[in-house]
């Protein structure tokens, strides 16, 4: 149940972080651990900002989850949760 959840929710992020080498489910992540606060997201992932906005409006693209649903904000944190506790996200 847990893998259907990631697959559905995260699978097309998941095959483009694996084949481009990104980090667009890390960047999530991190981003919705820290409350959405960008700046701080954005610090704690070393990168700039700007970075960490296109990371999540393209996490936002291959997923079709606008994170600022409550709804899709959601799904999005159980799918990374349980891709977490699969071994699939450090």
């Amino acid at each position: 149940m847990l893998t259907a959840l990631v697959e559905h929710v995260l699978g097309a992020v998941l095959a483009y972080d694996s084949a481009h080498g990104s980090q667009l489910l890390t960047s999530a992540r991190t981003w919705m651990e820290r409350d959405r606060r960008t700046e701080d997201a954005a610090a704690a992932l070393h990168v700039h900002p700007n970075t960490l906005a296109y990371r999540l409006r393209r996490f936002a693209e291959l997923t079709g989850r606008d994170l600022s649903s409550s709804a899709a904000f959601a799904e999005v944190w159980l799918a990374i949760r349980a891709a977490h506790q699969l071994g699939l996200q450090d």
